[in-house]
């Protein structure tokens, strides 16, 4: 009785299966048995802390003391080593793929051409380690201590390495590219032809950094703190920050930066006095005890720029925009606000604010319903959409001001000066106008009054 092909088709497809599920748990015990640690390897290791060339891939050893173990050549991929007492141990071309470190003693470690690629260093201690050709690409070294370490040549491609401490380390002829450097600290570092290109230095140190033939293409500056630091001919940045590294670094007396782009720039404690900015923009630079006394600085844009402590008296801040803008303790006295933008701006008490300044502040930010502005001089103010319902404006100065959008129903403006301000869109709605100046306003249709 011969076999029909649908009982053959069956078996094929059994033995098909059967093969299959074979070959996985093959698979699964070899790698297994690939990343399982020669357990006679473990014992030597933390018997002697003499292991060189030894087995000990996902080894356990969170906690463990081997300071000034000998580990070098040795395979600890994955190994578990959180928290271990590392200090002085020598690792030398060992393959760390993926070891997690986190929160290891491992000062003055030798690391020498060690593959450190993706490995967990969060936290970890490598004060004065040495990482000379270290691979450390994807590696996670968030808040580690790397001071006085020497990395270089080190491959940090992609590496995490945010609030890092990084002073006076060595990173010179590093590989840098994508990293991220956030809030970290690298003050008087050594990062001489390292390679930054794109990488996130947002509000990172360099202060006093040794920055001479390192190239920073597009590279996120962003309040990073570049005082002091050495540049030369063959530093890269792009154009925004090298003006910025220029204006930190170098007085410009008798130079312009008109329409410069600034935004996002660390201007901390830059003598900036005196000079020409018109246009500028410094939309959310960092401006922290910043002296631009007297600087003019008309139409300049202060959007979210935070100018605690700046010195801003005297200055020509004419059409300026502090939208957003961080003004508390700064000193603003005898600055000249004409048409300034103060609208969501923060000061505080010990802001310096001529009185003048102050009200518009107060109107733009808490609004000045029902208030008595009688004979106050608001000449000049933007008020643009401030909302006066019910105000007492009576003999009050308005002349020349931004009154577009404003509400001033029910407001008392007897006698007011209106001249010359704008007032597109405004609402004038039961509002008292007998002997109020219009000369050449602009009325809230758009006409603009005649003067009389």
């Amino acid at each position: 009785m011969g076999i029909g092909k649908k009982t053959i088709k069956k078996a094929s497809k059994k033995v098909i299966k059967k093969a299959i599920a074979i070959s996985t748990i093959i698979a699964i015990t070899t790698a297994t048995s690939v990343l399982a640690a020669n357990q006679s390897h473990v014992d030597q290791l933390v018997k002697t802390k003499e292991c060189s060339e030894c087995d000990l891939p996902d080894a356990r050893l969170a906690g463990a003391d081997l300071i000034g173990a000998n580990v070098r050549d040795a395979d600890l991929r994955k190994a578990d080593l959180r928290g271990a007492k590392l200090d002085g141990a020598k690792f030398m071309r060992s393959n760390m793929l993926g070891a997690d470190l986190r929160f290891a003693l491992l000062s003055g470690a030798d690391f020498l051409n060690t593959n450190l690629l993706e490995a967990k260093l969060e936290g970890a201690n490598l004060f004065r380690a040495n990482l000379k050709y270290a691979n450390l690409e994807r590696a996670n070294l968030s808040q580690a201590s790397l001071k006085n370490a020497d990395l270089q040549f080190a491959k940090l491609n992609g590496a995490k390495i945010d609030n890092a401490n990084l002073e006076r380390a060595n990173l010179g002829l590093a590989e840098l590219e994508k990293a991220d450097f956030t809030n970290s600290r690298l003050k008087r570092a050594n990062l001489r032809r390292a390679n930054f290109s794109e990488v996130n230095l947002t509000r990172a140190n360099l202060e006093g950094a040794s920055l001479e033939g390192a190239t920073f293409a597009g590279a996120n500056l962003f309040h990073t703190d570049l005082r002091s630091s050495k540049i030369d001919s063959d530093t890269f940045f792009d154009p925004k920050w090298f003006l910025v590294w220029k204006v930190v670094n170098q007085r410009l007396d008798g130079q312009t930066l008109v329409a410069a782009d600034l935004s996002g720039g660390n201007f901390e404690k830059a003598n900036l006095a005196g000079m020409n900015m018109e246009d500028a923009n410094f939309t959310q630079a960092y401006l922290f005890i910043t002296n631009l006394r007297r600087s003019n600085l008309a139409r300049v844009k202060f959007n979210e720029a935070n100018l605690r402590y700046a010195d801003l008296m005297k200055a020509n801040l004419t059409e300026a925009d502090f939208a957003g803008a961080q003004l508390s303790d700064a000193n603003l006295e005898g600055a000249n606000l004409r048409l300034a933008n103060l609208r969501e701006s923060i000061i505080n008490e010990e802001t310096v604010l001529d009185r003048k300044w102050r009200i518009v502040w107060d109107i733009v930010n808490r609004g000045g319903e029902d208030l008595n502005l009688r004979g106050e001089d608001l000449a000049g103010a933007n008020l643009r959409l401030a909302r006066l319902r019910g105000a007492r404006l009576l003999d009050a100065n308005l002349s020349q001001s931004d009154l577009r959008g404003a509400d001033f129903v029910g407001a008392n403006l007897q006698r007011a000066n209106l001249s010359g301000a704008n007032l597109t869109g405004a609402n004038l709605r039961g509002a008292v106008l007998q002997g109020a100046n219009f000369c050449g306003a602009t009325m809230p249709d758009g006409t603009v009054e005649k003067c009389k």
